[in-house]
């Protein structure tokens, strides 16, 4: 049960870097890559408080 719960956490992690790094309508130029992909893994990361939290605020 505890490992199926951790591939569960680990693929809506990948699955909300995919959204946040391609779905998410945030224009990248050549340099914004170095801050908006490791900004993506963090939050894909804490990805419970995000979608409870922080996708709603403005």
């Amino acid at each position: 049960m505890n490992q199926f719960l951790l591939w569960m956490y680990l693929g809506v992690d990948a699955a909300t870097f995919i959204y946040l790094t391609f779905f998410d309508g945030y224009v990248y130029t050549a340099w914004n890559w170095l801050i908006a992909v490791p900004v993506n893994i963090f939050l894909s990361t804490i990805w419970p408080i995000y979608w409870g939290i922080l996708h709603w605020v403005s």
